[in-house]
């Protein structure tokens, strides 16, 4: 029986045994930058997808802070879309931000002695966000929690947010009680 020792097995190694080539190294970086260029536009496409539901989430989260300020204060609490100088925005520019407040006279503005309760940035640039006719200008929790009119009429309606570079949307819907809900959608276009 024959019977190597450790030096014999390790003097039959070669020195070139343990490692890689040059371009067998050049060859796995080929491949990686290859495989990392195919992920890249699929990742920038998956973080706007993020960055647009964020933004949705934080508008139903405005909506959910105003009806639960309706509750607590026993008053209006109103959200309008935002211009420049911390006023609401007539012609329903959402994207450019959104402002929560007591509207203590039922007029869906802030008025100088009402209260801002939050105030939303502009979307990121790129983003858009509509809103269907019912809620153009604003919209309003009453004391009771349920959405109302300036006239007292119930409001229901939804808001959309898109991105050109997204191929899913976001909108926030609110029922004819108040109770906003937030669900994916496809759009036809993006402005």
């Amino acid at each position: 029986m024959c019977h190597s020792s450790p030096r014999t097995a390790k003097s039959l190694v070669r020195p070139f045994d343990h490692g890689f080539t040059l371009l067998e190294a050049l060859v796995v970086l080929a491949l990686l930058g290859v495989l990392v260029g195919m992920a890249v536009p699929a990742m920038s496409q998956l973080q706007a997808r993020h960055r647009l539901q964020a933004q949705a989430e934080g508008f139903l989260d405005s909506l959910v802070l105003a009806r639960s300020e309706a509750l607590r204060r026993q008053l209006r609490i109103s959200l309008c879309a935002q211009a420049d100088g911390g006023r609401c925005d007539t012609d329903g520019q959402w994207e450019q931000g959104w402002l929560v407040f007591t509207d203590e006279n039922d007029n869906g503005l802030l008025d100088a002695g009402e209260a801002l309760i939050e105030s939303h940035a502009a979307l990121p640039a790129g983003m858009r966000l509509g809103a269907t006719s019912t809620v153009k200008s604003y919209f309003s929790y009453g004391s009771e929690g349920r959405s109302v009119s300036a006239n007292g009429a119930f409001m229901a309606g939804t808001w959309r947010f898109c991105q050109a570079s997204a191929s899913v949307g976001w909108q926030v819907v609110s029922n004819a009680l108040g109770k906003p809900r937030i669900e994916k959608y496809t759009p036809p276009q993006c402005p």
